[in-house]
C-alpha cells in the first residue's frame, strides 16, 4: 500500500500540467499571502472611501489592462510553436516586433489617460485628478511586465514565474506600507502596483538573456504578423469581454450606490476572488501545454477535463468555507467592522467566481486551439450582465445574481460547443483511468 502511494504521488507530481501548476500555485500563493497582507494593511488604515476609491480604480485598471491579457494569450500562442521547434532566432524576433508595439502602446495610455482624467474622475465621484493620471502610469507598467511574462510562459519557465511573483509582491507590499505610512493614502495602493510591475518586468529579463542575444530572423515574418493579426483581434475581444465579468460590476456599484456601500461591495469582490486567483495557474499553465501539444499531435482532451476537475475541486471548497464560515473569512481578510454586513452575500458570490473560473478555464481550452469564434458567446454575455445589472441593481442580492446567471449559461454553452467539437468518451475515460491509477 506505501509503495502504492509513493508511486502514485510521483506519477502526480510528474504530470506537467500538475507540476506546473504546483509551482505557479506556491509562488501565487505566497503572493497572495504578501497581496492579503497589503490588503488588511489598507482595508484597516483607509477610511472606507479612500478604500472605495482604491478598489473603483483598481478595477479600472483591471479592465484598461485587458489587452494586456490579450497581447499575452498571443504571444504565448506564438512564441511556443516557436519553442517547440527550438526557432530561437525568430523568437527574438517576435520579442522585439511586441516590445516596440508594448511601448508605443504605454506611452499612448499615459496620454489617454491624462486627456481623459476630469471626466473619469467625475465619473467616479473623486476629489484628486492625479488619481487617474498615475493609474494612466500604473497600466503601462503592467503592459511591459506583460511582455516579459508572457514569453517566460511559452518557454514553460514556471519555476521562474513563480519566484517571480513571490519578488513582485514582495515588493508591492513595501512599497504600500511605506507610501500609506507617509499620508498618501489611495495613492500608497497605486504606487505599490506600480512598484510591482515595473520591478517584475526589469527582473524577468534574466531567463531571457539567452534568446535575446541570438540573432534576429525576419524568415516568413509578414506571414507570421498577419497570423498573428487574425488571431489577435478576435482574442482581444475574447480576452476583454472576459475580464470584465469581473470588474464591471465593481465599477457600476461604485456608480449606483454611495461610497459606504460601493467600499464593502469592493470588499466582498475581493474576498471572492481568492476562488478565481486561487485557481488561476491551471488554465495558465494549461494553456500552452495544449499549444504544445496540439502542435505535436498529443491527445490533448484529457488535459482539458483534468484541468476542469483540478478548477473544481478547491473552488467548490472554499464556496463552502464561505456559506459556513463567512463572518471568519471576512474578518481575516477585512478586518471585520461594518464589512460583516457582507456576509450574508458571501456564500453566492462564491459560487458566481467558482463557475466563472470553469468558464475561464473552458475559453482558454478554444483560444489555445485558435477556437477564437468563442468570442460571440463571450460578447453577448458580458454586454447582457451590464445591461441587466443597470436594470436590477437594487440590492447586492440583484448584482451577484445577475452575474451567476450569465455565467452559468455562458459555461453551459460553452461545454455544448466542446462536446459537439471535441468531445469523445475514450478521452474522457482517458482522464478516470489517471485518477485511478495516475497514468494517462
Amino acid at each position: 500500500m506505501k509503495d502504492l502511494f509513493l508511486k502514485t504521488g510521483k506519477k502526480l507530481i510528474s504530470h506537467e500540467l500538475i507540476s506546473g501548476s504546483f509551482y505557479v500555485f506556491i509562488g501565487g500563493m505566497i503572493a497572495n499571502g504578501f497581496a492579503f497582507l497589503l490588503n488588511l494593511f489598507l482595508a484597516r488604515s483607509l477610511s472606507y472611501s479612500d478604500y472605495a476609491i482604491f478598489a473603483s480604480l483598481l478595477s479600472v485598471i483591471t479592465l484598461a489592462s485587458i489587452p494586456a491579457g490579450s497581447i499575452n494569450t498571443v504571444i504565448v500562442k506564438f512564441a511556443t510553436n516557436l519553442f517547440v521547434k527550438n526557432e530561437n532566432d525568430r523568437l527574438k524576433t517576435l520579442y522585439m516586433l511586441f516590445f516596440k508595439f508594448v511601448l508605443g502602446l504605454s506611452i499612448f495610455i499615459i496620454f489617454l489617460f491624462a486627456i481623459f482624467s476630469v471626466p473619469l474622475m467625475n465619473y467616479l465621484h473623486m476629489d484628486n485628478v492625479w488619481y487617474v493620471i498615475i493609474t494612466g502610469f500604473v497600466i503601462s507598467s503592467f503592459y511591459l511586465s506583460t511582455l516579459n511574462g508572457a514569453f517566460l510562459q511559452s518557454l514553460l519557465k514556471f519555476k521562474f514565474i513563480s519566484l517571480l511573483n513571490i519578488l513582485g509582491s514582495s515588493i508591492k507590499l513595501i512599497v504600500g506600507v511605506l507610501l500609506v505610512f507617509l499620508g498618501y493614502r489611495a495613492f500608497g495602493g497605486l504606487g505599490a502596483i506600480f512598484s510591482m510591475t515595473f520591478g517584475m518586468f526589469l527582473i524577468a529579463y534574466l531567463p531571457l538573456v539567452k534568446i535575446l542575444k541570438q540573432k534576429s530572423s525576419n524568415k516568413s515574418i509578414a506571414l507570421n504578423t498577419k497570423q498573428m493579426l487574425t488571431y489577435a483581434v478576435p482574442t482581444f475581444i475574447t480576452v476583454l469581454f472576459l475580464t470584465s465579468f469581473t470588474s464591471m460590476d465593481v465599477i457600476l456599484v461604485k456608480h449606483f450606490f454611495n461610497s459606504h456601500d460601493a467600499g464593502f461591495y469592493a470588499g466582498l469582490s475581493l474576498i471572492g476572488k481568492v476562488i478565481f486567483y486561487f485557481t488561476a495557474p491551471i488554465p495558465m499553465v494549461m494553456f500552452p501545454l495544449l499549444v504544445k501539444r496540439h502542435a505535436t499531435g498529443v491527445n490533448f482532451n484529457n488535459l482539458f477535463y483534468l484541468a476542469l476537475l483540478l478548477v473544481v475541486l478547491p473552488s467548490v471548497a472554499i464556496t463552502a468555507f464561505y456559506f459556513v464560515f463567512p463572518n471568519f473569512v471576512i474578518n481575516l481578510f477585512l478586518g471585520g467592522r461594518e464589512y460583516l454586513s457582507v456576509a450574508k452575500y458571501l456564500g453566492i458570490f462564491g459560487v458566481y467566481l467558482t463557475v466563472f473560473s470553469l468558464v475561464n478555464v473552458c475559453v482558454s481550452f478554444f483560444l489555445s486551439l485558435n477556437k477564437t469564434n468563442v468570442s460571440a458567446l463571450v460578447v453577448f454575455a458580458a454586454i447582457t450582465q451590464i445591461i441587466l445589472i443597470y436594470i436590477f441593481h437594487t440590492n447586492f442580492y440583484q448584482i451577484i445574481g445577475v452575474s451567476m446567471l450569465i455565467s452559468v449559461s455562458l459555461f453551459i454553452a460553452l461545454l455544448f460547443i466542446f462536446f459537439k467539437n471535441y468531445g469523445n468518451t475514450k478521452h474522457l475515460k482517458e482522464t478516470i483511468t489517471f485518477l485511478n491509477t495516475t497514468g494517462v
